[in-house]
């Protein structure tokens, strides 16, 4: 795009990037000679396609044109893993390396194929409706899940063993169940060993999994979908674990939990063969990592009284020693063989290798707003980090530590990510700049795009308990010193999500700032990347400190000279939209307006994993769940409210808006209401999406009087 457009709903949407097209799935060859990635196409934010480069040479577009999926014709399993994921592009949306380091594997539409870079030829390796393909590490064979059974089958397809016979009705095999998926991250039902000659895979039967009834409504009519779906306080699914010999077919079932009604976290195996759990405990207080090899070995166990957080940073050294992430001194920390390192960083996010003394992380020493990759040393100066990335900017990497590169994501505050590779230090010489991995068709800035493109500024304040929180601040545009302005307090506040980093905020930002409005977001208790009491404060009391510290952020917006203090709305989606009421209903006068999308109004409908790990079972703490409710409170609000909600919803079932619906009309609260036929939870659909903004930039120009620049 060459000329300058105004940003407007419609075109945030379009299928042009505007945000850039920043990469994904970033990995190495095998041998670490090439690097590939996904990036949104130049004409189609939705289309991904796969980008390779030689080190040291060219980039270039593999050419996989597999086309659009619709979505309608996936099988359940797939659409299920797509939602789950938020995963909402076409085109190459996964993909992994052979073995070889020669080709690649692509899912695609109920099936993979195999792509070869020597010829640029893709051809498809396995049977019509198979899911969750994986090559087995020595690249001769294929695993796949169909109808609820795993088999194994020659790459050249001519040859296929069916693993088990019993999936059907509520037992599927080789695939995770749904709390597993939505709240553990984990998307595997079946590991290959590293020798390629056994499949660990899991049984998974819901059918104590009590069925109700969800009602989709779409723009056609109704359909009523029966779903086993765990609320909080009831049944999970039944979760087996089995060994199995690919040659003969035979399992081995493991007892691999401590106790009933454990979860399994995590599965995987160490380089030696032997298989690792991560056994996690249904108050989620416990986490037990075990080792099979001729029998369960417990290693390590890992406990809090809050909750123990799920990660991929379990490590098991050739030498036998285990590396892993777990609190110390109030904060995430490397554990080795159980013993915490000592280390000056703040936090450790992720362990991304290990070679020999040496570790690479992602962390933070000074600022949780910014993410380096560090090297750490578990040898001589143990626990020591040396910084391979620098500047206020957050990095994401993967690391080849056979030719001693990373490929590092950087990404700014006024820039959106790009790749660079890194040489990583070594003991005998200095480190190598960075170089930029080339990129065609880059987009221009936005501030070349949009003439009235507002820059965030990322500020820091005192919280009521004496800490510290961290928000984002972005100005109108145009704006005149002098004027007061409206402000959207944009929040999502649950557990898990950061919004304010060193990185390029969402365009979606810039729709309500070139219609006037400032947008401020601050990251309040129970936010991720920080300390364990700041992110834990929220135990047993949901929608508390979080919206205690939303009002404080409140109170510095009240104190720029620049801001009227009454116009200032608050808007959020999903805990976002919980936030929103519950500001709404606890602070009556604090806010001019809400806009609510697909919130949760009462935790005991949704699920076990999530809500359990902040309140407990609703049986044993029915006062944890009141409180943390809008329900009994809506009578309290007085500002104008809009309520949207996908009608399709299977994450934040529609029930929770209908339920709100009934309490405001039961107390005389007048609202606002769009509903969207067949929407998810997400609405990401173009239309949807430019419909809703659309919406909400009608309600809040007509609430608190702003205008659209022109």
């Amino acid at each position: 795009m060459s000329r300058s457009v105004q940003l407007d709903p419609a075109t945030l949407f379009g299928p042009t990037p505007l945000a850039g097209r920043p990469p994904s799935q970033v990995r190495f060859s095998p041998d670490g000679s090439l690097l590939a990635f996904l990036r949104p196409a130049a004409d189609d934010r939705e289309r991904l396609e796969l980008w390779l480069h030689q080190i040291g040479g060219g980039t270039r577009l593999v050419p996989i044109d597999l086309g659009a999926v619709d979505v309608a014709h996936l099988s359940d399993v797939e659409r299920a893993e797509r939602e789950r994921r938020r995963q909402f592009s076409h085109g190459v949306t996964s993909w992994s390396w052979h073995p070889a380091g020669d080709a690649v594997l692509v899912p695609h539409a109920g099936g993979a194929y195999l792509h070869r870079l020597a010829d640029d030829t893709t051809h498809r390796v396995t049977p019509a409706n198979a899911s969750a393909a994986r090559l087995s590490p020595d690249g001769k064979r294929i695993a796949y899940v169909r109808d609820g059974d795993l088999f194994v089958a020659n790459i050249g397809g001519d040859e296929e063993h069916r693993l088990t016979n019993d999936g059907g009705g509520t037992v599927t095999n080789g695939l995770p169940e749904f709390v597993a998926q939505e709240e553990m991250h984990r998307f595997e039902g079946y590991w290959w060993s590293p020798d390629s000659r056994s499949i660990a895979f899991t049984r998974v039967d819901d059918a104590e999994v009590a069925v109700s009834h969800r009602h989709e409504i779409g723009a056609d009519g109704i359909t009523v979908v029966p779903q086993r779906y765990p609320f909080a306080g009831a049944a999970n699914a039944k979760v087996r674990l089995a060994l199995c010999d690919v040659a003969s077919g035979a399992a081995r079932w493991l007892d691999w939990g401590l106790a009933e009604g454990d979860y399994l976290a995590r599965v995987q195996f160490a380089e030696d063969g032997a298989l690792w759990v991560q056994a996690q405990s249904r108050d989620q207080q416990r986490l037990a990592m075990r080792r099979f090899e001729e029998g369960w070995h417990e290693v390590a166990q890992v406990r809090s009284k809050t909750w123990v957080d799920l990660d991929d940073n379990l490590h098991c050294l050739p030498d036998g020693r285990v590396l892993h992430t777990a609190e110390a001194d109030g904060r995430l920390a490397l554990h080795l063989d159980g013993v915490p390192l000592a280390s000056e960083l703040g936090r450790v996010n992720r362990i991304l290798r290990v070679r020999g003394d040496w570790a690479w992380v992602l962390g933070w020493r000074d600022s949780p707003t910014e993410q380096h990759l560090y090297q750490v040393s578990l040898g001589s100066g143990e626990g020591e980090a040396q910084a391979v990335t620098q500047g206020a900017a957050w990095h994401d990497a993967v690391v080849h530590t056979d030719t001693a590169r990373a490929a590092v994501t950087r990404a700014t505050s006024d820039a959106p990510a790009s790749l660079t590779l890194v040489e990583l230090p070594r003991a005998d010489s200095a480190r190598s700049p960075m170089v930029v991995v080339p990129a065609q068709d880059e987009p221009p800035a936005p501030g070349l795009l949009f003439p009235n493109h507002s820059a965030a500024r990322l500020g820091r304040l005192a919280g009521v308990d004496g800490g510290s929180l961290h928000y984002r601040l972005t100005r109108p545009a145009p704006f005149e010193p002098g004027q007061r302005y409206p402000v959207v307090v944009h929040v999502y506040g649950g557990p898990g999500v950061q919004r304010v980093r060193q990185e390029m905020p969402p365009l979606m930002l810039q729709l309500f700032t070139q219609a006037g409005f400032g947008v401020f977001e601050l990251d309040n208790r129970g936010s991720t990347n920080r300390s364990t009491a700041f992110e834990k404060a929220i135990h047993r009391r949901l929608g508390k400190v979080e919206v205690d510290d939303q009002l404080r952020g409140l109170e510095h917006l009240r104190s720029l000279d620049w801001v009227d203090p009454a116009r200032i709305a608050v808007f959020g989606h999903s805990y976002g939209g919980y936030m929103t009421l519950m500001c709404l209903a606890t602070a009556p006068d604090a806010f001019a307006a809400g806009v609510a999308v697909a919130p949760v109004t009462d935790w005991r409908l949704y699920d076990t994993h999530y809500t359990e790990r902040y309140l407990g079972k609703p049986q044993d703490n029915e006062a944890c769940y009141d409180a943390s409710s809008p329900l009994p409170k809506v009578a309290s609000i007085r500002a104008p409210l809009l309520l949207m909600h996908g009608m399709a919803d299977d994450n934040v079932l529609f029930t929770h808006s209908t339920r709100l619906m009934k309490a405001l009309q039961d107390a005389n609260v007048p609202f606002d209401l769009m509903t969207y036929p067949g929407a998810k939870h997400s609405m990401q659909e173009p239309s949807v999406a430019t419909h809703r903004f659309e919406t909400i930039l009608r309600f809040l120009e007509r609430e608190l009087g702003a205008e659209r620049s022109s």
